[in-house]
């Protein structure tokens, strides 16, 4: 397994190891590995592709493109390092880079490994997820990381969710509640990945 900070490795094979295990939504997935296409292979500098071909070579959104682009710099993911002027036809470029602190992300392990729901045990495939806020700030929603999904709504029958048995679990412990555990659930996340770098 190619780690991110492994220097030996070209940095072509340090991103993509990055970004295959990082959980965000599939767009901001396949924009950063479609924009090292176009960045140098050693280096991640250089990268200039418009968010039109981008759009055209992903099959997302210019929009899309924009929103991937706008995640990757506010996790450190992306340096842009000049504007493009959209009259003369020129796009913004950037320089890729794997962050010092890249093991904070919400990332799957180095053996990509299902997570473990912290109620039942169940192994789930934690589902990607990332917002984007309108300060530039991502937020991550960690309970669907580390807790099996709710179940779909049938006739009648209401089954409880994973998450609401851990509160009260919880709440029967003297525990802290999830809302008032801060950054602390990033450490329900790494123990529900149980598979650290």
């Amino acid at each position: 397994m190619i780690r991110p900070d492994d220097e030996d490795k070209p940095f072509v094979a340090r991103w993509n190891s990055l970004i295959r295990s990082l959980l965000v939504e599939s767009s901001v997935k396949l924009v950063a590995r479609t924009a090292m296409d176009y960045a140098d292979l050693y280096d991640g500098t250089g990268c200039h592709p418009s968010n039109e071909r981008l759009a055209r070579e992903t099959g997302y959104s210019e929009r899309t493109v924009r929103t991937a682009w706008a995640t990757l710099r506010s996790l450190e993911l992306a340096d842009r390092v000049s504007r493009g002027v959209a009259h003369k036809r020129e796009a913004d470029e950037y320089d890729l880079v794997i962050p010092d602190g890249w093991h904070n992300l919400p990332l799957l392990g180095p053996r990509g490994r299902k997570f473990a729901c912290l109620n039942c045990g169940k192994v789930i495939n934690p589902q990607g997820n990332s917002e984007l806020h309108k300060d530039g700030s991502v937020r991550f929603n960690v309970r669907l990381f580390v807790f099996c999904p709710p179940p779909r709504a049938t006739k009648g029958r209401e089954d409880e969710r994973c998450f609401n048995a851990w509160e009260a679990a919880q709440k029967r412990a003297g525990e802290s509640a999830w809302g008032q555990r801060g950054s602390g659930v990033w450490k329900l996340f790494r123990q529900a990945r149980g598979d650290d770098w």
